[in-house]
């Protein structure tokens, strides 16, 4: 069929004209003098289909934003930094600015009739109040950091902070929306295995069991919903994502080391192989972003969904949920003790080390269509540097070791700040547009990085890592208390840099079956304090030395808690009861 032109022009003005976030839709809103409609969307958010599907379906609407504003639409997954400085409490975020970007008013879902009236306010307002539009974003996000040293007195706090938040009916934090707050979960298990704090175990399995056997579990095709909408996790949205699902793998993981319970380990697997089913590209390597919420699909049982299409996968490799699963698939391979989950982490982490035809890392996602796409965030500098670090702890490999380091060194070369410490969550160049000029110091990626550091510094034998990763520490030792129980990432790194690692320093030939009984035997222990460093008697007798360690006595392994050292071992087998007694002095 051959359409003329009116045809096409009036098929486009029958939908609304979205163009990207960028320079171009910048200078258009200013060379014509409109305001900007930025609808923050996800490929997996109902409300946004629904908005799509009504508001921005509606021919006044249509007509308004097309005729008066610049509309410009952003994946929050692939735009995180746009989505920190513009969201308005949920997706979709419906934001107006004016045409400097500065926020004029806004909010998540709004029906056809309200979102026109909103559209007419917004013009009005804008009419008379254009040029005078001052930013809604404070100058500074983060207080002076308290000339004071960093103690134990913020991380029992924080672990006040996740006890009196604690659900005890229900588990979780607060009530609904209950979402799982991962973070929180990491952190009570840390302090009952490092504190004895039989309470935490309590926050722990409680949430983890009701989470487990309720509505937010899939327990058809497995994997985990987004959250609950209800306080007794019975009853999900049903978007599965990407983060989630790797997070909550690890804090399964981890409690199954910690407790043994089957249900732990069984939901664990239960992850891993909805994961590998709906969520990866066995081919090549990749974790995808999510799958859509789809309510009538996740309420059949298996023969009617098996009739039904699945919901729609968004295929978009990022490089900050590939980091996670790499981390939580390594575990998973070592405590369910499946090789081929394992190896298919190595594959993934080896592909997304390859995407960037430059070589230049990281970058935030890549799609078939679109290539590398957004490069130097920090999210994704602290997430790869962690999975370089597990990857090397994994197969013993120096590759992964030094690409952890270049990967350090380049984020502190781009990212921090030389002057007030901590680091920044983009790059300097990509600062120019709008509320992207104010480059942010966000306390999770901030506390992420700095504990990645710290690994690397132990590993290394290299101090200004410690120092730097300390100082942005610091910047929100008078700030981490407005952070509630989202403050246990904080919590998390301060813990290792107040406390020390657990590092376990294995000396043997590389390929020796002794070398891989050890190996397998250290990261089989808990991770959460836990280190691993791998020397070979032939090559690093020097460090060896400068250690204290007796090189000759190899095969042998080192238990360190701080700088209290045990004897030297010889069988991986006691590798538990030596941490343990280095715990109890």
């Amino acid at each position: 069929m051959i359409l003329d032109n009116h045809t096409v022009v009036g098929s486009l003005l029958n939908k609304i004209q979205w163009l990207e976030w960028g320079k171009e839709s910048f200078e258009k809103a200013q060379s014509l003098g409109r305001p900007i409609l930025l609808d923050i969307t996800g490929s997996w958010c109902h409300w946004c289909h629904v908005m799509d599907n009504t508001s921005y379906s509606d021919p006044a609407v249509i007509d308004s934003v097309n005729k008066n504003f610049i509309p410009v639409r952003v994946d929050t997954d692939k735009r995180p930094d746009v989505n920190r400085r513009y969201n308005m409490g949920g997706w979709p975020t419906t934001a107006f600015l004016d045409n400097e970007g500065r926020i004029i008013t806004g909010g998540t879902y709004i029906p056809p009739q309200q979102l026109r009236e909103v559209l007419r306010s917004v013009l009005d307002f804008y009419g008379t109040n254009k040029g005078k539009v001052g930013s809604k974003l404070q100058s500074t996000r983060i207080r002076p950091a308290k000339n004071e040293p960093l103690s134990d007195k913020i991380t029992k706090d924080v672990a006040t902070t996740v006890a009196v938040n604690f659900d005890i009916d229900y588990g979780g934090f607060g009530f609904e929306p209950k979402f799982p707050h991962t973070e929180a979960l990491e952190y009570a298990l840390l302090r009952y295995r490092y504190h004895g704090e039989k309470e935490m175990l309590t926050v722990v399995t409680k949430t983890l069991d009701k989470m487990g056997t309720g509505g937010v579990y899939d327990r058809v095709e497995q994997g985990f919903f987004r959250y609950s909408t209800t306080r007794d996790w019975s009853i999900p949205h049903f978007e599965k994502m990407a983060e989630d699902n790797a997070r909550l793998l690890a804090v399964y993981l981890h409690a199954f080391q910690i407790t043994g319970k089957a249900l732990y380990r069984d939901v664990a697997e239960g992850i891993v192989n909805y994961v590998n089913t709906s969520l990866s590209d066995s081919e090549h390597g990749g974790f995808f972003g999510s799958q859509d919420a789809d309510e009538e699909y996740y309420k059949l049982d298996l023969s009617k969904r098996k009739t039904r299409k699945s919901p729609a996968v968004d295929k978009t490799l990022y490089t900050n949920y590939n980091a996670l699963f790499i981390s939580s698939f390594l575990l998973s391979s070592i405590v369910l003790d499946r090789p081929e989950v394992g190896k298919f982490a190595i594959k993934t982490l080896d592909r997304i080390l390859a995407l960037p035809s430059d070589g230049a890392l990281p970058f935030h996602y890549w799609k078939e269509d679109e290539g590398v796409k957004l490069k130097g965030l920090l999210v994704d500098y602290a997430s790869l540097l962690h999975s370089l670090l597990d990857a090397y702890e994994y197969s013993g490999k120096l590759a992964y070791l030094e690409k952890a380091t270049a990967l350090a060194d380049d984020s502190i070369e781009k990212l921090s700040d030389k002057a007030t410490e901590g680091f920044y969550d983009i790059p300097l160049d990509a600062s120019s547009l709008g509320e992207l000029k104010m480059r942010d110091k966000p306390i999770d990626e901030n506390s992420l990085m700095a504990k990645g550091l710290m690994r690397l510094s132990w590993v290394l034998e290299r101090a200004e890592y410690a120092t730097i990763a300390a100082k942005a520490l610091s910047l929100f030792n008078e700030d981490y208390e407005r952070y509630g129980v989202a403050g246990a990432s904080y919590a998390l790194a301060l813990d290792s840099y107040i406390n020390g690692p657990i590092g376990i320093t294995i000396i043997a030939s590389p390929k020796s079956k002794e070398s891989g009984a050890f190996k397998t035997g250290c990261l089989k222990l808990y991770p959460g304090r836990r280190y691993v460093r791998y020397l070979d008697p032939g090559k690093d007798l020097d460090q060896i030395g400068r250690l204290g360690f007796d090189g000759a006595k190899a095969p042998v392994a080192y238990v360190c808690a701080g700088k209290t050292c045990g004897p030297p071992i010889n069988d991986p087998s006691v590798l538990e009861t030596t941490l343990s007694s280095l715990l109890a002095q």
